[in-house]
Order: structure tokens, then C-alpha cells, then sequence
């Protein structure tokens, strides 16, 4: 096709149908649609569906909603048929845009055989790919013209990654029998050589553990957990590059991007605790670069040897094992090992105010105090431009070929080497070059000038040695250290500022021997941190008794090969199946086990580990992804009725302890609060402890959780569980509400559930704004109500006292008595004149005798409150499940005690509070106010010298003072000055700074902008306001501004941020309070509950079965008398005792066994 021909296809409106720019893109409406009915009419057509496509693969959106929808259910355990989607698109306000409930039975009734569901699913994802590659053939087209005398060979490179993107999709069945795992694990391991009874459940291979549980039993979900890795970690000083720039290795964290060894950016998938006591060795390398590591961490380097057969390819080593065999066994002693350079950064083109090669000039001639950072992070051609400027006019060749810069100052110098390093060089020692001289090897060109660049070509060597050698490794004294795991396949990242790549869970696979090979029970390994040749390579170990380390470099004997082949024979016949794909979702390892228990009788499920899992959708944060992971497994055992294993990672609790024995309350995920947190009940509406519902046994208690639309729902806590003594921390707020947690509890902030831990003064956690009404509701007496109010604020009914009511309020005074009339009782009234006050009592209309007290009195005992003093005072339970038009009288009454709504001198506003010894009376205020939507503020006043605290609770702000006084008022002569500044506020307009959303959300609105194409101008405009630069992003916006930016950007996200059931709150202090017991509970599916008006999340234990701790003590001290011994401790059994098994831990063979072996 000719450059005529093509522009006519863009420009000619009728252009003929071969053009191919006007035609509806490639999709098949039918096969989508019985996709979709296939799913709603056959479980087992769900598994074979999300083998084959995902949501996006739908051509039409409704289609992928119900999708989604359907497989948010599977993934629950929940049936997925017609009813139940339509209930739950009817939950998240969906129905009517997939066109309702007629659409999805219309669905079914096109289906011609649900069996052929996954013959349709490919015709989606045929379909799908299809469209794939006609956008990436106009994104191509769209290049091509785009060039504006740009790179050609860039172009083609960027139209060549768009079509691969097109093909770029997993497979879903990524299992792979062991038998055909083995050929390619052996010839790795010749590679490497050429380089240098009774029993019910599955056996475990343990034999005391055996006895303690009969096996693992169908249906269950054990934990196996340990910290993780004992070591593999860098010292905390050790610089990271990271696509912006640099950060360390203490402050990095989950979330944040690294670069990887073939220098793309690569996210942190897992942070490691600081670790301490750790062996640590200074590895130094022949261009001058040291770091110090702990024994275990791991590198991959090549030998000497391995060199001269199979280049710079790398073997995993730890950093003892360089140690060992830092020299060639040659008589010169010559370094041995080698590790690679990175390859050059891959990073995205910046839009420099001045070109590249500009700057490159001026640092060379010393114009600039330092390399501009935005430089050293542009995109590869760029900084080429940018090197050739340095080395045209501060650079010259050197007779070996090496290309050497005089830089002004040995800062620019050092600037010009992450500059060379980051470009894939490596660099000569500064200590031989000067600071301010950069010496590196190129095989490529580096100059712009014809002259250097000639010269250059050369001199210099056909093939440089991209590499860096180990020239020693020398035990130093420990340091803390710490170790990330990164999101890429080869585990690679790098470290220091010379960019040296570096490397980045044995029990489970004990325990799959047993089962798999030497009981031949079917089992499969989903690993989504090992490989799969690596797990062959340590079960050929465990099985044939060599050492790992031979394995992994091929130096076998004659004995050692015998040894292989004959355990080949007998494992390849076994039924283990092994998969590692990367970033695996929950729903894909569910749809995997089934087709294999429909295949191969499925005994046998580990998964290494639990927090690398991921759930393939958008979450509220990896908190909850967590803990939705630990339910979903728990259904899997039951559904597969197999044992299911999950690896899991303890926290650093256990080290923090002299005997560094875990408990259970070291598990990762397992936060904590104390006994007397209170938890809001969603049946009553009140209040019950965590202590309460432990020593009760309660189950199935309805809570307020909060669900993806950030909206509190009932759900049920199945039961709280004791978790240790722990240290834990109070953690105030800025409206006073308070709670004590440990420090690894998580607390809901703007970017999910963040553990109290990484939490400081000044970050914003959220708090209910509202609840619904509860289940139960029961009616009382109006006088009843009123005087519970009065007595409550003004009442005195301490034992052996008479029952006394005072005011100076006459209409108060009025009410109770009137009140006194539900009792059958007459109040005796008794002025004081002097104290300006009068009382009522109120006696028993009746004789008093045994078995017959004063009705009142009796009332009240059965509330709890008779004899309590006004600081122990609270409101009784049955207030909380009162309709809300009986709490607002209840409010309205006992504000006219100790209440108080006064009008500011100034005329234009008021303050609304009411005041009381009691906290617990000030809190239970504060949550009835839920009911209403109204926010309040605790404050604690001073007290003075022999008098109790004193608090008062405050409604503050327009919105909320308004709805006070429209929705509850106030009795008595206090309800003049309600009125009046009700008058007076009534259609003022409200402060939007009150009620706002944290900052961060400002990031997601930039993120939304871009992908628009809309200008900070374009957007300023559109939500009404004047541009004004940065100001706009300094400032926490509210939620009617936030309102306006979802609907100007059409985001359900940011809609869903503007209107909720939360406010966030500010953490205005985090007090250690010493160890105590704690407690957690379990939520289904939502995981969260309100406990002392907080929103907070619970742990991942409670749907584990069984928990096993693993523990080394000579993991923690070398000279341990246990050495080779490890613990099996069996923390939780739900249907068995606990107990304590010691095996026998042999590295050398990567495996655990009984100690009688």
C-alpha cells in the first residue's frame, strides 16, 4: 500500500470496506453470550472458562461486568447462577447498565451445551487478541507518522513491542508433571558440570507429627510459617537506583520501584524487618565497589571455570559460599568469581528543556556543579547523547582502548559514573584513576566527534568483559540488615551506587515428598517465589541425598551421578505437579485444582507462600487481599476436600524475644487489640469488648463492616481468639476516640490498611460518619426514655440513697415528673433556695419490703446502672437498638442536663457540647451520634487538684450542628438558645475544610489526567476553579470538590472517595502502654470491623485449621547446642492437641527428616 493510498483510508468518509479504519473491530457477541450462560448454568464451566480469557477479553462492557461478577462469587465459594448475580450486580448498582435481570436469563436460554464453554471462551479470546493487533497496528501507523525526525530505529523497536504486547499472555495451565521436569533439571545440572500405618490423612513424613494429627485431613487449611529466609539481606546503607533516582535499602518499601538486572523497574513485592545478629561479610569487587551482606544473601556469579564454557551466565551463591571459594584453585590465586553488569537502564524518554548532548558540554567544561538528575533517568538514547557531550569535550582513548573523562570535580565525577554504569559499562577503581577521572571499557561507540570516535573503534577491544570480579569477602562485624523481594522473574535487582546486580522455604516440600513420591498421592506446588527447575533441584537433593550446592554448580562424582539416576527413576513416576508462574491469582490456582483432582484424584495442596498471592482485581489494599486469600483457601480444602498448605511469613516478634521461640501472634498478618476494645454490634447497635465476646464463646456476632464501596455493612465476626501478651501502643485521634493495638494492627488510611507501625502523627485513618439502623429494635415507653436521659445527667441513684433527680430547669423538672408517672410514682419536690437548685425524689409508691424494691431502682439494676456514681455512668444497651426517632428524644433530653448550645458573642456562630466524668458515657454518646450521621469531637479538660477528669463531647462544624439541632434539638430553657442558633446557622454556608479527603488522592486525579490527556488548565477549568500552578495539589480537598472532579473524569474510584461512610481522622499521638493480653476476631469476607469508633481490620490465622511454627535456634545463634535440630511447632489444632516435634534440619540436602533417620 502506497503513503496515497493510506492517507486516503484515514481521510475518505465512504472509503471501501477494505480500508479497514471504519469497520467494526473483530468481536462475536454470541460466543461472548454463551460464555456467560455456560457460567451461570455449570460450575465446572467457570474453571474451564478462566483457563482461557479474562474480563478485558469481553467486547462489549456489560459482558465483562457480569463476568466479574461471577467470578467475584466462584472465588467466594458462593453459587454463581442467574439469582445470585443478579443480587449481587443489584449490590454494587450494576444491573440495570448490563440490562438487567431479563438480560441474564436470556443469557442461559442461548446457550446451546454449557459443555462447550471453553470452545466459546477461545473464540473470545481469538476475537480479543484480534482487536489487540488492529490497535497495535494503528498505534503502529500512528508512529510512522509521528516522527518528526526522530530515531527510525527507535520507531521500529517501539512498533515491534507493540505487536509482541499482542501475543504477550500466559498460559493458564502452568502446572508441569515432574517426570517432565526432570530432563530439563538434569541437563541444568550437567550444564553446571560442564562448567565447572493407621494413618487416615495425607502422611506429612514426620512421624511424631503424624501421630499428633493422624495426617493431614481432607478439607483442611494448615499454616506453615517461619520468618523469612533467616538472612539474604544487605546492610541498611546500601544504595538502590530506582527509576527516579535513589533510595536505600532501610528506607525502601513494598510498593516502591527498584531497577532490575536487565534494567527494567521492577516493583517491591516483600520488605523484610531489620534484622540483627546476622553474620555479615564486606564483599569487594575489582572496579572498587564494596557492600557489606549477611552469610545467607545470595548472588549470582560465575567461576572461573564456568567462564570458559558458558560465558558470564550466573549461578545462585551465597555470600558464604563466595567466601569459600573467593580463589581459583590455581597456583596465582585468581579471583574465581564474576558477576555481571547490568544492562543498560530502561527507562521512558524525558522532555528536557535543553538537549542532552547540550548538558553533556557544559559538564565537561565544568559549567555544572552536578549531572541534572532528570539526565541520569532519561531514556537510553538520551543519556547516550548525553555521555557522547562529556566525552567529546573532557574525554580522549587510551592505548589499551579504554575511554577515559577529566571531569572539573570528583562530584561531577561521580555523577558521569552512574551515568557510564547505568549504560551497561563498568568502571576502573577510583582509587587508580583519581576522583575526578572516569575510566570505562566500551565496545560500542561513545563519541560524536569523527576523530575520537575513529580512534576509539580502533583501539578498543572487539568484546569487553561485562562483568565485575569478587576479589574478596571478609567476615565483618554484624550490622543491621535487611532484604526486598522484587516482582521479576529473575530475582535480580540492583544495589550500590556501581549498580551491581544481586540476588533477591523448605518444609512445604517436605512434606509434598511424602505425600507424592513416597506414598503416591497426588500433589501439586504452586510457587510463586522459586522456580520450578529450583524446587526439582532441592527435591533431587532431599531425595538422592548430594549436596545442593553440588547440584547447582554440576560438580558431581561418579557415586553422586548413580545416586541421580536412580532417584530419577523413582520420582519420575510420582504424581507431583509443579507451577511457577509468576503473579498467579487466586482464581487461577481454584480452577487449577480442580481439573486436576477431576484428573489425577488431587490429595495434596502447598502454596509458597500466601503473601506473594494475588487476586488479579483492584483491592482495597494488600491488607484485605491478604485476608480474603486465607478465607478463600480454607473453601478451596473444603470444596476439593484436600489439605491445603499455606507458606506463610512470621513478623519480627519472635526475635524481639529472649528465646526467639514464634507464637501465634508473630504470624504476618495477625494484628492485635487489647481486651477491653470495644466492638459495634450491628444487631443490637451497641457496644460488647473483646474480652466479653472471648469469655462468652460468642460466635457469629453481626458487626458494621465496611465493603468495597467503602459503605458499612452487616457482617458476621465468627469469633475472637486470644493471641498472646504483646507490647502494644494507644493510638489517639484528633476527635479523641482512642484505642490500644499492637503495632502490626492495620488501621484503614487513603492507601488501604496500613499496619499502626508504619503510621506517625499527622497520618489520617478512617473513622465511621454513619451506621445503619440494627436488626434488633424495641420500643419503650416515651417516659421511660426521658427518664433514663435525666437521670443519667442529673440523677443520683447510689445504693442506700434515695433515688434523687436535680435541676434549675423548671421544664425539666416538669418532664420528670411527668415521667415518674411510667413507675406509679409521685415525686416529692425539695427547693433549696440558697443553692438556687430543686430536686425531686422519687420513693417507691408501695411499702418497701424483701424481694420488693423501688421500681425505679429496679429499672435501672436490670439496665447495670443502680449504685453506679456519675463517672461510671453509660448508656444502657437497649438505648442502642431503639428507633431513631426514640434516640433522638433520648439525646434531646439528656442534652438538657449537662448540655449546653450557646451563641458566640460574635452573633454568627455557636458551640454545641455536652460535659461528664464519664468517658464511657462521653463514647456511647458518640457512637448513637452515628446513627444521625453526625460527627463529634472528644476533648479532655484539665482537672483540678482532688477532682476527677472531666470530658466533653462537641459537635462541631455547620453540616453537623445543623442536623443536632434540626433532628434532635434540645428540651427545656437550653432549647431557646438551640433555636435561636439554628436561626442563625440555618442557611449559612459550611466550611469545606472540615470534611476532607487525604491528600494522596491528588496522585490518582494526576494518574487520571494523563491517561485523559487533559491540561492542569483543561481541569482547572472544567471543575471551576481558577489555575493556579501547584496550588491546587497543597491542599486536602473536600468532598463535594472531589464529588465534582469524579463526575468532570468520570471515576468510580474517586466517586466512591467523595461519597461514603468514612471520615478521616488524625492521629494526633501513639503512646507505648507496656505488654498486654490481646485478642483478634475474625469478619467474614469484609475482614473489618468498628472497634472504639475506629475502622480496623483483623487477622489471616482464624481460617487456618492447623498451625505449624517452623523455628532453628542455631538460625540465631551459630554455637547453638540444637544445631541441625529444628521445631515444628504446632501453635493451633482445631480438632487435636498442640504440641512440640523436633526434626532433624539438613541444608546440605535441603530438607528436613525425623531425628530417628
Amino acid at each position: 500500500m502506497s503513503i496515497d493510498e493510506l492517507e486516503a483510508g484515514y481521510d475518505a468518509p465512504d472509503a471501501a470496506p477494505g480500508g479497514g479504519f471504519d469497520r467494526t473491530p473483530p468481536q462475536d457477541v454470541a460466543a461472548e453470550q454463551s460464555v456467560l450462560g455456560s457460567m451461570l448454568i455449570s460450575k465446572d464451566a467457570i474453571a474451564d472458562v478462566v483457563e482461557e480469557i479474562r474480563g478485558a477479553d469481553f467486547y462489549r462492557p456489560a459482558h465483562e461486568t457480569i463476568y466479574d461478577s461471577i467470578l467475584d462469587l466462584y472465588g467466594r465459594g458462593e453459587p454463581a447462577d442467574a439469582i445470585t448475580v443478579v443480587a449481587e450486580l443489584t449490590k454494587l448498582g450494576e444491573l440495570q447498565r448490563v440490562g438487567g435481570a431479563p438480560y441474564l436469563h436470556d443469557l442461559i436460554s442461548r446457550v446451546p451445551t454449557a459443555a462447550n464453554a471453553g470452545y466459546y471462551a477461545r473464540i473470545v479470546r481469538e476475537r480479543a487478541i484480534l482487536r489487540r493487533l488492529v490497535q497495535a497496528g494503528t498505534r503502529v501507523v500512528q508512529l510512522g507518522y509521528a516522527t518528526d525526525g526522530g530515531d527510525v530505529d527507535e520507531i521500529v523497536n517501539n512498533a515491534q513491542a507493540e505487536v509482541y504486547a499482542v501475543t504477550e499472555r500466559r498460559a493458564s495451565e502452568d502446572y508441569v508433571p515432574l517426570a517432565e521436569i526432570l530432563g530439563p533439571t538434569v541437563d541444568e545440572i550437567e550444564a553446571a558440570g560442564h562448567r565447572g500405618e493407621g494413618m487416615v490423612g495425607v502422611p506429612t513424613g514426620f512421624a511424631d507429627l503424624d501421630r499428633l494429627t493422624n495426617g493431614l485431613h481432607p478439607g483442611q487449611m494448615i499454616v506453615v510459617a517461619a520468618r523469612p529466609a533467616i538472612g539474604k539481606a544487605l546492610a541498611l546503607d546500601t544504595p538502590l537506583p530506582t527509576p527516579t533516582g535513589w533510595t536505600t535499602m532501610g528506607d525502601v518499601q513494598v510498593g516502591d520501584e527498584l531497577l532490575a538486572a536487565d534494567g527494567t523497574p521492577t516493583r517491591v513485592v516483600r520488605a523484610t524487618e531489620v534484622l540483627v545478629d546476622r553474620p555479615c561479610y564486606r564483599v569487594a569487587f575489582d572496579d572498587g565497589t564494596q557492600v557489606v551482606a549477611d552469610a545467607l544473601h545470595e548472588w549470582s556469579t560465575s567461576t572461573r571455570d564456568s567462564r570458559r564454557t558458558s560465558g558470564l551466565e550466573g549461578t545462585v551463591r551465597t555470600t558464604e559460599e563466595l567466601a569459600a571459594t573467593v580463589h581459583a584453585d590455581t597456583p596465582d590465586r585468581r579471583a574465581n568469581h564474576a558477576v555481571a553488569t547490568t544492562a543498560p537502564l530502561v527507562l521512558p524518554d524525558v522532555a528536557p528543556a535543553v538537549p542532552p548532548r547540550v548538558v553533556g558540554s557544559a559538564v565537561a567544561r565544568g559549567e555544572l556543579a552536578r549531572v541534572p538528575l532528570e539526565y541520569l533517568r532519561a531514556g537510553e538514547l538520551q543519556r547516550r547523547e548525553l555521555l557522547a557531550g562529556i566525552a567529546d569535550d573532557a574525554g580522549h582513548v587510551l592505548r589499551s582502548g579504554l575511554v577515559s573523562l577529566d571531569l572539573a570535580t570528583g562530584s561531577v565525577a561521580d555523577d558521569v559514573r552512574e551515568l557510564v554504569v547505568g549504560l551497561g559499562y563498568r568502571t576502573d577503581p577510583v582509587a587508580e584513576t583519581g576522583a575526578a577521572t572516569v575510566v570505562f571499557e566500551a565496545d560500542d561507540d561513545v563519541f560524536a566527534r569523527d576523530d575520537l570516535r575513529l580512534l576509539h573503534k580502533e583501539l578498543r577491544p572487539s568484546r569487553r568483559f561485562a562483568a565485575r570480579l569478587v576479589v574478596s569477602v571478609e567476615q565483618v562485624e554484624s550490622v543491621p540488615v535487611r532484604c526486598v523481594e522484587i516482582d521479576h522473574p529473575d530475582h535480580l535487582y540492583l544495589a550500590t551506587r556501581a549498580m551491581v546486580p544481586t540476588h533477591n522455604s523448605t518444609l512445604g516440600i517436605d512434606i509434598v515428598r511424602s505425600a507424592a513420591i513416597k506414598h503416591n498421592q497426588a500433589a501439586v506446588v504452586f510457587s510463586l517465589e522459586m522456580s520450578r527447575n529450583e524446587i526439582t533441584m532441592r527435591l533431587l537433593a532431599a531425595e538422592a541425598r548430594i549436596h545442593l550446592q553440588k547440584l547447582r554448580n554440576g560438580q558431581l562424582g561418579d557415586e553422586d551421578w548413580q545416586k541421580l539416576a536412580a532417584t530419577m527413576g523413582k520420582i519420575s513416576e510420582a504424581p507431583l505437579f509443579i507451577d511457577d508462574s509468576p503473579n498467579m491469582t487466586l482464581t487461577e490456582i481454584r480452577a487449577k485444582c480442580r481439573r486436576l483432582k477431576q484428573r489425577h484424584n488431587l490429595k495434596l495442596v502447598v502454596i509458597d507462600y500466601l503473601q506473594l498471592m494475588t487476586s488479579g482485581k483492584r483491592v482495597e489494599s494488600r491488607q484485605q487481599e491478604v485476608s480474603e486469600f486465607s478465607r478463600a483457601l480454607k473453601l478451596l480444602a473444603k470444596e476439593l476436600e484436600v489439605p491445603v498448605i499455606a507458606i506463610s511469613q512470621l513478623n519480627r516478634g519472635a526475635e524481639q524475644r529472649t528465646d526467639k521461640k514464634p507464637a501465634m501472634s508473630d504470624l504476618r498478618e495477625s494484628g492485635c487489640l487489647t481486651e477491653d476494645t470495644r466492638i459495634l454490634r450491628a444487631d443490637t447497635g451497641a457496644e460488647t469488648t473483646m474480652g466479653e465476646l472471648f469469655a462468652l464463646g460468642a460466635r457469629d456476632v453481626p458487626v458494621w463492616a465496611l465493603n468495597d464501596r467503602l459503605q458499612y455493612v452487616r457482617r458476621h465476626l465468627t469469633h475472637v481468639f486470644p493471641t498472646g501478651v504483646k507490647p502494644v501502643f494507644r493510638v489517639r485521634l484528633a476527635s479523641g476516640k482512642e484505642v490500644e493495638a499492637t503495632a502490626n494492627h492495620p488501621f484503614l488510611t487513603y492507601g488501604g490498611w496500613t499496619a499502626l507501625g508504619e503510621l506517625e502523627v499527622g497520618s489520617r485513618v478512617g473513622v465511621p460518619r454513619h451506621v445503619p439502623g440494627p436488626e434488633r429494635c424495641a420500643e419503650w415507653d416515651d417516659r421511660k426514655v426521658i427518664m433514663l436521659a435525666h437521670l443519667l445527667g442529673d440523677g443520683s441513684f447510689v445504693k442506700r440513697q434515695p433515688i434523687r433527680y436535680a435541676s434549675i430547669d423548671e421544664k425539666n423538672l416538669a418532664i420528670v415528673s411527668e415521667a415518674a408517672g411510667a413507675f406509679g410514682i409521685t415525686p416529692i419536690r425539695d427547693d433549696y433556695a440558697a443553692a438556687r437548685v430543686t430536686t425531686l425524689r422519687l420513693p417507691a409508691p408501695y411499702r418497701l419490703a424483701r424481694g420488693r424494691g423501688n421500681p425505679i431502682a429496679e429499672w435501672l439494676d436490670d439496665l447495670g446502672l443502680f449504685g453506679l456514681r456519675s463517672h461510671e455512668k453509660f448508656v444502657p444497651e437497649g438505648v442502642f437498638h431503639l428507633p431513631k426517632a426514640q434516640i433522638a428524644l433520648f439525646l434531646r433530653h439528656i442534652w438538657a442536663t449537662d448540655g449546653s448550645v450557646t451563641v458566640n458573642a460574635n452573633g454568627q456562630s455557636g458551640r454545641i457540647y455536652y460535659a461528664s466524668t464519664s468517658r464511657r458515657l462521653i463514647d456511647d454518646l458518640s457512637r448513637l451520634f452515628l446513627r444521625f450521621g453526625i460527627s463529634t469531637r472528644l476533648r479532655t479538660a484539665t482537672a483540678k487538684a482532688d477532682y476527677r477528669p472531666g470530658y466533653t463531647l462537641d459537635v462541631s462544624g455547620l453540616d453537623d450542628q445543623r442536623r443536632f439541632l434540626q433532628e434532635i434539638g434540645v428540651h427545656g430553657e437550653r432549647g431557646e438558645s438551640a433555636a435561636r442558633l439554628l436561626e442563625i446557622i440555618r442557611d449559612k454556608q459550611a466550611n469545606t475544610n472540615v470534611d476532607t479527603v487525604p491528600r494522596q488522592v491528588w496522585d490518582d486525579v494526576k494518574e487520571l489526567l494523563v491517561e485523559r490527556g487533559m491540561t492542569h488548565r483543561e481541569f482547572a477549568a472544567a471543575i471551576g476553579t481558577q489555575f493556579g500552578g501547584s496550588t491546587l495539589w497543597k491542599h486536602e480537598p473536600s468532598r463535594q470538590r472531589l464529588g465534582r472532579i469524579a463526575a468532570v473524569l468520570e471515576s468510580e474510584e474517586l466517586e466512591i472517595m467523595a461519597v461514603n461512610d468514612l471520615m478521616w481522622d488524625e492521629i494526633v499521638a501513639i503512646e507505648p502502654m507496656g505488654e498486654k493480653q490481646v485478642f483478634d476476631a475474625t469478619v467474614v469476607g469484609t475482614h473489618n470491623f468498628i472497634a472504639n469508633g475506629v475502622a480496623l481490620h483483623n487477622s489471616i490465622e482464624q481460617d487456618a485449621d492447623m498451625v505449624i511454627l517452623l523455628h532453628r535456634e542455631d538460625a540465631y545463634e551459630r554455637e547453638s547446642p540444637r544445631a541441625g535440630e529444628a521445631d515444628l511447632i504446632v501453635a493451633k489444632h482445631r480438632n487435636g492437641p498442640t504440641d512440640v516435634i523436633t526434626v532433624a534440619f539438613q541444608g546440605h540436602y535441603s530438607r528436613f527428616v525425623d531425628m530417628q533417620m
